[in-house]
C-alpha cells in the first residue's frame, strides 16, 4: 500500500523554489521565468496525490488521513484488479486496460543499424465521454437525464 507523506513538497508558492519559476533578485519575486511558463496560464498545477486526498475528505467531510487510506485501498484494488483481470472500467469516468505493444524493428538514424524492440506490457486509459465533456475549461458536468412522465389524460383508465 501507498502512503502520503506529511511535507510541504507539493507546495509551490515559496520565493526562490526551484520549480515555482519565481526568485528573489531584486527583493521582489518575479512570476512565470521558468521554462514551462506559458502553460501554466493554460492550465492551474498538476494535481497530486495529496491534492486528491484533501478533495476527498471535504467531499466526504472525514478527516484527510482516513480519505487517504480510502484512496490507497482504491487504487490498490484498481491495481490488484489490473493484474488479475486486465480491464477495469468505472462509468462516467474511464477504463483502464492492460495491452502488451508489439515488438518492431527500427532503423537507427545515425548509424542505419536495424534495431529490435521487444514487446511492452502497459496500461491505457481511455477517458469516458462524460469525463471528457465535464472536464472541458468553460463547461459544467453534463445535466441529468430527464425522466419522462407520461401525461395524465393518455393513462389508462379501467
Amino acid at each position: 500500500m501507498t502512503r502520503l507523506s506529511n511535507d510541504n513538497s507539493d507546495v509551490d508558492n515559496k520565493v526562490g523554489h526551484p520549480k515555482s519559476g519565481t526568485h528573489a533578485a531584486g527583493g521582489g519575486a518575479v512570476k512565470g521565468t521558468g521554462p514551462d511558463a506559458a502553460g501554466k496560464d493554460a492550465f492551474a498545477r498538476q494535481a497530486n496525490k495529496g491534492i486528491l486526498a484533501d478533495a476527498v475528505a471535504a467531499e466526504l467531510n472525514v478527516p484527510r488521513r482516513t480519505a487517504a487510506r480510502v484512496l490507497d485501498a482504491v487504487l490498490d484494488a484498481v491495481q490488484e484488479l489490473l493484474r488479475s483481470r486486465g480491464k477495469v472500467a468505472v462509468k462516467g469516468f474511464g477504463t483502464f486496460e492492460r495491452k502488451i505493444r508489439k515488438g518492431r524493428a527500427y532503423k537507427h538514424p545515425l548509424s542505419g543499424k536495424s534495431i529490435e524492440v521487444a514487446d511492452k506490457e502497459t496500461i491505457l486509459f481511455k477517458p469516458s465521454d462524460q469525463l471528457i465533456v465535464s472536464t472541458r475549461t468553460g463547461t459544467g458536468p453534463r445535466p441529468a437525464k430527464k425522466k419522462i412522465t407520461p401525461p395524465d389524460d393518455i393513462l389508462f383508465q379501467g
